[in-house]
């Protein structure tokens, strides 16, 4: 039987994730499941109850289960999909899975063999069952999860044909999708399941607005697919989550942490930012600056903080360069960068209708800048054009070392504290406070979304086009 011991070392984690789940969308507040394994017990898991409210769990919604036999302890029943969840947890080095509905990600799934749009059949269409790969585009999806397996199901809650392919899938990706039905995700903990589907979710939201501003995402992603291109977005891609399991630093102030954790939840619950990716830092001295390897993350996750020199130092992270060029080049003193998926999304239809789909598709080795000045995302909302705001737009190849030290302070200052990364996201700086570059990163999300909007309904009723309002 479970004892309190049991539940006080299990129950916060399982709340964090479940509430963090359905803050963002990715579950309403009864749907989805969550397991893992006992830490001290290793022939039994926990996962949540049948019809258990994952966005608030207590307790008592938490079901103590045994891998041989699938029985539960105690009165409440587990989750109907226990069993998928018991061979999803056997496999090695896997102690944890999570379930949801995510609406993007499961958006994905709406469509045939014979039209697509988003994913590419592993299998002749006329096999079964039917497989397919989901390609992120973006360079956080495609670095940190990859192509995704998706799958045709039959009966797509708990059953045995569940039960025997979500395995097999999982053994190859830290994510699979069931087609019209939403994601698994598994890895080392809860934190790690809600990092691959938070990554996963933005990369569709990503991909779909791509396809409805007009960009050919099918050819696209066949590009990211191929080897060349993904050694190029290994060259740019994120820290992964194991990197990020550090202690915090000793020296931090209670005020500092503060700071930092109100925006990393600000950026995560506000959809600006897939947990456990982006940066964020703030200028202590001429010498120092606080570092956030992560510039998204749920109400009661820690995220690390360090103390960092601001003189380069090989070999160097290339998130920290970023940091340390802005604060050796620009007047700011503090600096976020964001996967925010609109802006990025937005950023890419910009950039290739000025420079063709070519110019998405990551690349190693350095990049002439275009000799007319760089595109820009241009306001049509009231607020941005009073702001007089005006994007600049790069590739992810000016993140890179040979675009030199000047090529992101130069983009940030002709923006006036913000520019986009075609495939990155948002680059955003403050003056002196972190809610200042947090500002610029919502307004680019809210000039994105605007311009989005107004696109679709241009093509659909007839209304003009973004630029008719520029």
């Amino acid at each position: 039987m479970a004892t309190p011991s049991d539940l006080d070392a299990i129950h916060p984690r399982f709340h964090t994730v479940g509430s963090a789940l359905m803050r963002v969308n990715l579950n309403n507040s009864h749907s989805g499941n969550m397991s893992c394994r006992d830490p001290q017990n290793a022939q039994r898991f926990w996962i949540t109850a049948s019809g258990a409210p994952c966005g608030d769990l207590t307790p008592a919604d938490l079901v103590a289960v045994r891998f041989d036999d699938l029985r539960g302890e105690g009165s409440v029943r587990p989750s109907s999909e226990a069993n998928t969840h018991r061979r999803v947890l056997e496999l090695p080095g896997v102690n944890a899975c999570v379930h949801c509905h995510a609406i993007a990600s499961t958006l994905l799934g709406f469509e045939t063999a014979e039209q697509p749009a988003f994913l590419s059949p592993i299998v002749l269409p006329e096999s079964e069952p039917m497989e397919y790969l989901f390609q992120p585009v973006d360079v956080w999806g495609a670095g940190l999860v990859g192509a995704v397996p998706v799958g045709v199901f039959q009966s797509t809650v708990g059953s045995p044909e569940m039960e025997q392919r979500i395995p097999v899938y999982l053994s190859r990706a830290p994510l699979t999708l069931v087609k019209g039905h939403g994601p698994f995700a598994c890895g080392p903990s809860l934190e790690h399941c809600l990092h691959y589907l938070s990554v996963l979710e933005h990369s569709a939201i990503v991909v779909m607005a791509l396809r409805r501003r007009g960009v050919d995402t099918v050819a696209l992603q066949k590009a990211v697919r191929c080897a060349d291109t993904q050694e190029a977005v290994c060259a740019y891609s994120p820290r992964r989550m194991d990197d990020l399991e550090r202690p915090l630093a000793p020296t931090t102030g209670a005020d500092v942490r503060s700071e930092f954790n109100a925006w990393l939840a600000y950026n995560f619950d506000l959809g600006l930012g897939a947990f456990g990716t982006g940066s964020m830092s703030r200028k202590l001295s001429t010498d120092e600056m606080i570092f956030c390897p992560m510039s998204a993350a749920p109400q009661g996750v820690e995220a690390p903080l360090q103390r960092l020199s601001l003189h380069s130092r090989l070999p160097e992270a290339a998130d920290v360069r970023i940091h340390r060029l802005i604060y050796a080049r620009t007047p700011f003193k503090t600096c976020m960068v964001t996967a925010s998926p609109l802006a990025n999304a937005e950023a890419m239809a910009v950039l290739a209708a000025a420079e063709g789909t070519d110019a998405l598709i990551p690349k190693t080795g350095p990049r002439t800048p275009p000799a007319g000045g760089h595109p820009v995302v241009a306001p049509i909302d009231a607020e941005s054009a009073y702001y007089k705001v005006r994007l600049p737009v790069a590739s992810s190849q000016a993140l890179a070392v040979e675009a030199g030290a000047d090529r992101v302070p130069g983009l940030l200052q002709a923006g006036n504290g913000c520019c986009l990364i075609a495939g990155s996201g948002v680059i955003a700086a403050g003056e002196e406070r972190l809610g200042q570059a947090a500002y610029r990163v919502s307004l680019a999300e809210r000039m994105a979304r605007f311009r989005l909007e107004v696109a679709i309904n241009h093509h659909l009723l007839g209304t003009p086009p973004p630029a008719a309002f520029e």
